[in-house]
């Protein structure tokens, strides 16, 4: 809260200031299911852009109402949050309505079409992708938007309708979609939006009241409240955090958050493949949180760990259908779609879940008995999948690992599989026929589905021909497998797809994992995931051994190969196809190495064009920053326009300077002398002082100056005398008060 006594400027200013400073706060929420990144600069940025330029023009009107003596109005003007919409709209159409992913200054008619095509992939997104998501431009634009419609709308509320006690309804549009899909919002976000609305809501009164200048505050009324300035601010930081941990506290409270999770979330998951894809975990900077560790007894770690499998894709996206539970299991059940394969090594691992919240528990990729603390876990043999539970941080469970003997001369004389067609099944896309001709020019003489796994793999993860990039360039012809055989860059999920089109392409069952990597030691048996660990990889069916995992990722983020799939293809790699302008990327200069572990060329990863919001560039900041430097420029001339004219001669500043000659002379009335009875109270008094009367002049030039007061205090419209009028009645009386009084 600001003190009573501060003027209707000041009060505007902290108005907008907290309403400001909720918005950014609640914006900040989102972060739980958008990755953080150029979005949050951007909307941050918008905030401040937005915000300057509604209170400074709320400023100025009100200022000029003041100045021609408007009455007080209940509701403000509605130009501000206007002038603010005009701002918003600008900036939104300039930072993501340009061709790339770069903001420009000019906006265009294209801009707007390029706003509302990436809206519309923004809600695809949304709809199919499981939070969190990565801040692409299409999810940057939705939440930056999203956020200064947000800010115009509790504007609107506190400035134009003067309705404080409503701003918290517009912010709830940025808390609801973290609430609904992760069951909480951060705590600190909490604090500071509650804080804010609650100073929001001290500040009383009609920020025009103030039309004419008042008697100055006595010094301990001002005191006084500062002090419960002071105090109300605290309180309302205390309410806000005591409220901050009972919502921590019944969070606590088993079955809580569960329950509101559940309402509210799907439970089917989809994969999207495409520019701004991503998989349930990111691989950017947020993801360093631990999901999992484990201890395996011994210096081997426990492989991928699988979370589900996804079998349909209809050329955009994988489709996994309804969700379903599975069967209930025992602790020695060895979980596995098929009989589980003989021999092999046993071992025990020991897992404890941290900062995932899903409703299926990663397991191994070999037979595994699982051994759960409850929570109604089932297994589903179709999709080999352990469903129907949900994790939270703290539960802990145990894997008994059966270790195939993956041997390559048996994997290569495995006889044909007989599996469900949909395992073979490729999307009927209007490059299907290129697909599978680059593939056949990737295996080359390879006969056997082994020798063509393997001979896939190893031209995938060619670093002369695939650059590995978590910001991959936008396809333009509709068949995302086909765009990445093209751009050639890309991360798990773009070749751990393209393995399995291929693969199919030849007529090898194949299907799409999604889990995560082994993850890094900790300790001589321990080892941790985080969410940097999320991974996607293709696995190919098998008869007698099951489903087998293999690995065209680059080695930059899964390391080497599977050791199974080590040996070299029947006859030499194939070369890249060139009819179908697929051109062969060469190493960067100076390099030599075209092992399968070499790293990928700098000048591959140098030619992407970024889609992901990673920011904004100079310019922008630097006028963004200059317009800031303008508004509040302008703020400061207007504030000390508004002092010059503060000492202008008013009816209210004329009597009290007739008050306080009387005081100099030792003069003062009783505090109940209204100003209609203080002329004749002033003459009795003077005359009961010096025993002489005032001049005939002098009363009547103080009654029209009390007048004057007393127009300019109570009535409902008042034309004050001019300035130079003022002048002369108060000077005639003070001299006259002056010369009377000390002539006693």
């Amino acid at each position: 809260m600001i003190p009573a006594h501060a003027g209707p400027t000041a009060r505007t200013v902290a108005s907008g200031v907290l309403v400001a400073v909720a918005v950014a706060a609640s914006m900040l929420s989102l972060a739980s299911i958008v990755l953080p990144g150029g979005w949050t600069r951007a909307a941050l940025l918008g905030i401040v852009l937005v915000s300057a330029t509604t209170v400074t023009s709320r400023v100025v009107i009100e200022r000029r109402a003041r100045a021609r003596g408007l009455r007080t109005k209940e509701s403000g003007s509605a130009w501000p949050s206007v002038l603010g919409g005009v701002v918003a709209a600008w900036f939104v159409l300039a930072r993501y309505g340009g061709p790339t992913a770069d903001p420009t200054f000019l906006v265009t008619p294209e801009h707007v079409s390029r706003v509302v095509a990436r809206l519309g992939e923004a809600g695809e997104i949304a709809r199919s992708e499981v939070a969190p998501v990565t801040g692409s431009v299409p999810m940057g634009l939705l939440t930056v938007g999203g956020t200064l419609l947000v800010l115009l709308l509790a504007d609107a509320l506190a400035g134009a309708l003067r309705r404080p006690a409503a701003v918290g309804l517009p912010l709830l549009a940025l808390w609801a979609p973290p609430l609904v899909l992760t069951g909480r919002v951060p705590w600190g976000v909490f604090v500071v939006t509650v804080t804010a609305l609650l100073l929001l809501l001290t500040l009383d009164g009609p920020l025009v009241a103030r039309t004419r200048r008042a008697e100055r505050t006595p010094a301990p009324v001002r005191r006084a409240e500062r002090s419960r300035a002071v105090a109300t601010t605290a309180g309302a930081v205390v309410l806000a955090v005591v409220a901050g941990l009972v919502g921590t506290a019944s969070a606590a409270l088993p079955g809580g958050p569960a329950g509101w999770y559940r309402t509210f979330t799907t439970t089917g998951d989809t994969i999207r493949l495409a520019e701004d894809l991503d998989i349930l975990r990111s691989l950017t900077e947020r993801s360093r949180s631990v999901v999992l560790s484990y201890d395996t007894g011994s210096e081997a770690d426990v492989g991928p760990l699988r979370s589900y499998t996804a079998t349909a894709f209809d050329g955009r996206r994988w489709q996994r259908g309804d969700e379903r539970g599975g069967r209930e299991f025992a602790e020695r059940d060895v979980l596995w779609p098929d009989d589980p394969p003989s021999g092999g090594d046993v071992r025990s691992v020991a897992l404890d879940v941290g900062e995932l919240r899903d409703d299926k528990l990663p397991i191994s990729i070999d037979p595994r008995q699982v051994a759960t603390d409850g929570g109604g876990w089932g297994y589903d043999p179709a999709r080999d999948e352990v469903v129907g539970g949900l994790t939270a941080a703290g539960d802990s469970y145990t894997l008994t690992v059966h270790e195939r003997d993956l041997d390559p001369a048996a994997l290569r004389e495995a006889p044909a599989a007989d599996l469900d067609e949909v395992y073979t099944q490729v999307p009927d896309t209007a490059h299907a026929g290129d697909v599978e001709a680059a593939a056949r020019e990737a295996v080359g003489e390879a006969d056997t589905a082994y020798d063509q796994a393997v001979a896939l793999q190893r031209w995938l993860r060619d670093p002369t021909r695939f650059t590995y990039s978590t910001t991959i360039p936008r396809g333009g012809t509709g068949d995302p497998v086909w765009d990445f055989l093209q751009h050639r860059t890309g991360y798990c999920i773009q070749f751990a797809t393209t393995m399995v089109v291929m693969a199919r392409s030849l007529g090898i069952p194949a299907r799409l994992a999604v889990g995560y990597l082994p993850g890094d030691r900790t300790g001589e048996t321990t080892w941790q995931i985080t969410g940097q660990d999320s991974h996607a990889w293709p696995e190919i069916y098998f008869p007698g051994t099951g489903w087998v995992r293999f690995e065209p990722t680059p080695a930059q983020q899964t390391g080497s190969p599977p050791a199974y799939t080590m040996p070299r293809v029947q006859g030499d790699p194939a070369a890249v196809p060139t009819s179908n302008d697929l051109r062969e990327r060469q190493p960067s200069a100076g390099s030599t190495s075209t092992d399968d572990e070499a790293t990928p060329s700098a000048s591959a990863a140098a030619a992407v064009t970024p889609v992901v919001d990673t920011g904004l560039p100079g310019w922008v900041w630097i006028t963004a920053g200059s317009l800031v430097v303008v508004l509040v420029g302008g703020l400061v001339l207007l504030l000390a326009r508004r002092r010059r004219a503060s000492l202008e001669l008013d009816p209210e500043l004329a009597w009290q300077q007739v008050l306080a000659a009387l005081a100099a002379e030792g003069v003062r009335l009783p505090p109940a002398t209204t100003l209609r009875r203080a002329p004749d109270a002033i003459a009795s008094a003077v005359t009961t002082r010096t025993g002489r009367e005032l001049s005939p002049e002098v009363r009547e030039d103080l009654g029209a100056l009390a007048r004057a007061a007393e127009a300019s205090r109570y009535a409902r419209e008042s034309v004050p005398p001019e300035p130079d009028e003022l002048e002369r009645l108060a000077t005639a009386v003070t001299s006259g008060l002056g010369e009377t009084l000390s002539t006693r």
